[in-house]
């Protein structure tokens, strides 16, 4: 996005008395062009919902949820959509349970899939596995077992040789180690990593270094220290950052990092998102509240895409300017279920969303959308 010009100040008043913004400091946003707010014609699913998706480096997009075709293919929770738009014909695992988090290894070769399943392929998995990334087969030399009450991985992330896995578990891998873990990527072993938190996550994001592991959920404490809801921790030590949110707004649903790690995101349950700048203050640079919670966010470098089940203007997807939280223009008339926006993932030129949506203004598309743009993050 190579536009500079200042945007204007009337825009910015106007925005926020149309959508309610609080701003801490007062920064001035940037000029820019959105992706378009007409997705491209690609497949559709059938079942309720996508929960979560990553798009490999080949351009194929990896998704998971709650459904059981991807375009005429039957598909249990899980499946591929090829770059052209059309649905993988060739990946095809199953669970017998949601698949709430997706993630791929840094090489494209495998994806591993979270959730409440215990089955993957027939066999035994209990909310965690690894699948081959062209067919779909499970590696069976992979195992990274959760276990506990109704046990749910919740989040997934990759740095490196390190899938962080985030959730409401006891154990793993055959280990007592609650709510966040480190697994090896290759191994299935859990990595030795001396944290603790005493609630659950519900979202784990890696800072573009792999220094700082952020999490979001109903967590007041990491390694015995106060940290309500957000927290960053030492990807070496375990031990949580200087970093100390004010508990404002409730328990965190999920979390952002930018492209450089300098502003991280957090999103509440009282239908708030904040801004922070964590290197500068434990103060929020901006926060902007919606009508209705945000499950979802992806980072351009002067957007910041969101998505859940808010209504008003812009329902179920929205776009703000990452400087002052005032939002754009961008609409693309969403309708459908009431979850809206589950997952949100930029990628070279194009935003793609999942989620409980059905249309966009009056024309069908379930589930998955594509927008073509320049929104590189």
């Amino acid at each position: 996005m190579s536009a500079t010009a200042i945007r204007a100040r009337l825009r910015a008043l106007t925005g926020a008395v149309a959508v309610g913004v609080t701003l801490v400091m007062a920064v001035q946003g940037t000029a820019h062009a959105s992706v378009s707010s007409t997705p491209d014609k690609t497949v559709g699913l059938s079942g309720p919902a996508i929960f979560d998706l990553t798009v490999l480096d080949s351009g194929r997009i990896i998704v998971g949820g709650s459904f059981t075709k991807i375009g005429s293919y039957p598909r249990s929770n899980v499946g591929a959509i090829l770059p052209t738009g059309k649905a993988d014909p060739t990946f095809a695992p199953s669970t017998n349970g949601e698949v709430r988090a997706v993630a791929a290894s840094d090489d494209g070769s495998r994806v591993f899939i979270g959730g409440t399943f215990t089955e993957v392929n027939g066999e035994p998995r209990h909310n965690l596995a690894a699948v081959d990334a062209v067919t779909g087969a499970l590696i069976d030399t992979w195992r990274a077992d959760t276990t506990g009450t109704v046990p749910t991985v919740k989040s997934l992330d990759v740095q490196g040789n390190r899938l962080y896995v985030g959730g409401k578990f006891a154990g793993i891998d055959g280990a007592t180690k609650q709510k966040l873990a480190a697994v090896d990527v290759t191994t299935g072993n859990l990595v030795a990593w001396n944290t603790w938190i005493n609630g659950n996550v519900n979202e784990v994001r890696v800072s573009p270094d792999g220094a700082t592991v952020w999490v979001g959920g109903s967590f007041t404490r990491i390694r015995g220290l106060d940290r309500d809801y957000f927290g960053g921790i030492d990807a070496a030590t375990g031990l949580p950052t200087s970093f100390v949110r004010a508990p404002s707004g409730g328990y965190v649903i999920t979390v952002a990092v930018n492209a450089d790690g300098s502003r991280v995101y957090a999103t509440t349950e009282n239908n708030t998102i904040f801004a922070y700048q964590p290197t500068v203050s434990d103060a929020p640079i901006w926060e902007r509240k919606l009508g209705g919670n945000t499950h979802a966010m992806a980072i351009s470098p002067t957007e910041i895409y969101v998505g859940g089940h808010f209504g008003g203007a812009t329902p179920y997807l929205a776009s703000l300017d990452t400087a002052t939280g005032v939002p754009t223009s961008w609409d693309p008339k969403a309708t459908g279920l009431k979850g809206g926006t589950w997952s949100l993932v930029i990628k070279d030129d194009s935003l793609h969303a999942g989620g409980q949506f059905t249309h966009f203004d009056g024309v069908q598309q379930r589930l998955y959308a594509r927008f073509a743009g320049t929104p590189t993050p």
